[in-house]
């Protein structure tokens, strides 16, 4: 399946002009760019679909530490991108309200900061986190609804996890701020419901939870 260029999140750091039809990602269009047009439109490290096809084909292309052959495969916010025939190492952001590839270090390749969006108690008491990018993991941490987990993508497992608290680092994910990151000041019960009081540089702005990622 396609959609017409022009039709595209506006998210997609790619060209309004161009081909009329891009790829459709298998996720929903908001949450993330398909890898082809990540190889092709935004990193231009192939010239067309083919040369694309035979690098995931070929396994040079690592999402999250792990293969991928799809070229509809989304790479979504903090998902890490690796080219095993470079040695480059990529992190999905958002910069100016657009998704934007950060080239990042080796090490950090195998980390990802997702958000905790439920919890699942298990047969023997067992508590499973579950994450906002699909992704479920057991784990004896301790945590609540809204704040992040830092993954190991290597081993598997949550590394740590970042709280929701006075005093956390968290960046816009949606909305006018999206890409702005700040502390959390407070929290503030208002009739539309409950807001974050977010201080970014010399504002405070109030976000509801679900456009914010705690990241430290």
């Amino acid at each position: 399946m396609h959609i017409k260029r022009n039709r595209a999140p506006t998210k997609w750091p790619i060209p309004r002009k161009g081909s009329t039809f891009v790829v459709r990602p298998s996720h929903a269009l908001s949450k993330g760019i398909p890898l082809l047009i990540v190889l092709r439109d935004v990193l231009k490290i192939a010239r067309i679909r083919k040369e694309v096809k035979y690098m995931l084909t070929n396994g040079m292309v690592l999402v999250n530490s792990k293969e991928r052959k799809d070229e509809k495969f989304p790479l979504q916010l903090f998902d890490t991108l690796t080219l095993k025939n470079s040695n480059q190492n990529f992190r999905l952001e958002v910069v100016n309200r657009k998704f934007q590839l950060v080239e990042i270090k080796k090490e950090e390749a195998s980390k990802k900061i997702v958000k905790v969006i439920g919890k699942k108690i298990l047969k023997n008491k067992k508590v499973q986190i579950n994450l906002d990018d699909g992704h479920n993991f057991l784990t004896k941490h301790k945590f609540s609804v809204g704040d992040s987990a830092v993954i190991d993508l290597a081993k598997g497992k949550v590394e740590r996890i970042l709280p929701l608290k006075k005093g956390a680092q968290v960046e816009v994910i949606g909305g006018k701020h999206a890409g702005e990151r700040g502390e959390l000041i407070k929290v503030e019960e208002l009739k539309r419901g409950r807001m974050y009081v977010i201080k970014i540089g010399e504002k405070e702005v109030k976000l509801p939870l679900k456009t914010l990622l705690v990241i430290g």
